[in-house]
C-alpha cells in the first residue's frame, strides 16, 4: 500500500510539474522590463579615447578609454563593435587572457555615479585585424551598445604604434 501510495504522489507531482512549465518559462525581454535602461547612452559619457597598432603585431590593435556613467541608475555594457575590426576582445597588459577576460566588453556594469577607466597596462580593448586603411592621423568608429537597446559611436584617432602589451 505504501508503494503504491508513494508511487501515486510522484506521478501527480510529476504531472503538476510538467504541465507548469510553460510558466516557469516565462518570455521575457530584461531589457523593456528593467526601469532606466532605455536610454543609457544619454548617461554614458567616453573620452579619454586612444588607438594604435601594436608593434611587431601584424594589424592588431589596442583601443584605451574611459566610460563614466553620470546617470543615477546602473548601466550594462553589453558589446562593442566597430566596422574597422574584425573582433574586438577584451586584454589585460599584465595578466593572462582568459574566456572572462576576452568577453569583458559583452558584460560590463557601468555601476551609477563612476568613472572606469581602460589605460595603458590595464583593461582595454584589442582591435584584431584591423582594417588596413586606418593609418595614423585617420579614425575608427566604435558603437557601445547597452542593455535595454541604446548604444553610443564615439571615432576613435588611430595613432602611433604602440609597444607590444
Amino acid at each position: 500500500m505504501k508503494i503504491r501510495l508513494r508511487s501515486g504522489i510522484l506521478s501527480l507531482a510529476l504531472g503538476a510539474i510538467l504541465t507548469c512549465g510553460s510558466v516557469w518559462a516565462e518570455d521575457r525581454d530584461p531589457g523593456t522590463s528593467i526601469p532606466g535602461q532605455s536610454d543609457a547612452q544619454k548617461d554614458i559619457q567616453i573620452t579619454d579615447t586612444s588607438m594604435g597598432l601594436v608593434r611587431n603585431a601584424g594589424r592588431i590593435s589596442v583601443v584605451y578609454f574611459t566610460l563614466r556613467n553620470n546617470g543615477e541608475n546602473a548601466h550594462l555594457v553589453t558589446s562593442v563593435s566597430s566596422p574597422s575590426c574584425r573582433t574586438l576582445v577584451g586584454h589585460h597588459s599584465d595578466q593572462e587572457s582568459t574566456e572572462g577576460t576576452l568577453n569583458l566588453f559583452t558584460h560590463l556594469s557601468l555601476p551609477a555615479k563612476t568613472t572606469l577607466v581602460f589605460p595603458h597596462g590595464g583593461y582595454h580593448l584589442l582591435c584584431l585585424d584591423t582594417d588596413s586603411n586606418l593609418a595614423p592621423g585617420k579614425a575608427a568608429t566604435f558603437t557601445f551598445s547597452f542593455l535595454g537597446g541604446s548604444s553610443k559611436t564615439v571615432s576613435i584617432p588611430m595613432g602611433n604604434s604602440q609597444p607590444v602589451e
